[in-house]
């Protein structure tokens, strides 16, 4: 009865946890191979000021130094809605576009780093890459974007839409534009699809299953969306959500005994 009770009250069910992907400790990521010049793109982000989204831009960038990748997050005026301020994203995207050359990687301000992600990325023939899950829909979160007319035309194509439906969640914009370039008789943009790996939910019970993990994202969104409960005792998702960041932070930060 007592264990019965352990996983009714606990955050974590034995599914979560299995899904949990070790991230590497300090050590670990110090063995890494050195990044060379010219091996990669630029990581682009975008956080609303004085908000929970730079404290997540701050793991982010830890993440990211510690495996000497460039980053460039930039600091945005929140719209005061969740939904609107993701509707930002592709505009944020077309001026990083203009202003760096070379293929850009877009990540969630919430994500970090669990190892150098350009490798794979690098070797792409496309003009955007992204993350579809298993039931066929895309995550924004992770985006590849190339240094081509095409891609910068999708995200200029995807920026005048979402300022046409700022109500409009920023990703079920894109993924219908994308399926609807397609199935033109001569579609306009190459997309390729990128493994789980670049777009790890931590707690996702059915993320498909990989070898190594580049990307993972904590979802910090569960903490601008959630309702007010009873005793005011956070959801079983935002207290998973909050143990992973306190895992990952004292290993980033060196709060704590690396793992």
């Amino acid at each position: 009865m007592l264990q019965w009770f352990r996983r009714k009250l606990s955050a974590w069910s034995p599914e979560h946890k299995r899904m949990l992907a070790s991230f590497p400790n300090r050590a670990a990521l110090a063995r890494q191979p050195a990044v060379e010049p010219g091996s990669t793109g630029t990581i682009v982000a975008f956080f609303t000021r004085d908000s929970i989204y730079e404290t997540e831009k701050n793991r982010l960038q830890r993440s990211a130094e510690l495996l000497n990748l460039p980053l460039d997050a930039q600091a945005v005026d929140t719209t005061g809605s969740w939904v609107r301020n993701a509707a930002m994203k592709p505009g944020v995207l077309a001026g990083m576009r203009n202003k760096h050359r070379g293929p850009l990687l877009y990540v969630d301000v919430d994500a970090v780093f669990h190892r150098n992600p350009w490798p794979g990325l690098m070797a792409l023939e496309c003009d955007i890459a992204a993350y579809y899950e298993p039931e066929g829909h895309l995550l924004s979160g992770t985006l590849f974007i190339n240094d081509t007319p095409a891609a910068a035309e999708l995200l200029e194509t995807w920026a005048r839409a979402c300022a046409d439906n700022p109500d409009e969640w920023d990703q079920l914009v894109l993924e219908r534009i994308i399926a609807e370039d397609a199935v033109r008789d001569a579609p306009r943009y190459r997309l390729e699809k990128l493994p789980v790996s670049y777009c790890w939910i931590f707690d996702k019970t059915n993320n498909e299953s990989c070898d190594a993990v580049f990307i993972e994202h904590l979802q910090a969104s569960r903490e601008a969306r959630q309702r007010r409960r009873r005793f005011g005792r956070p959801g079983r998702s935002v207290r998973r959500r909050r143990d992973r960041v306190l895992a990952i932070e004292s290993i980033l930060f060196g709060m704590g005994k690396a793992q």
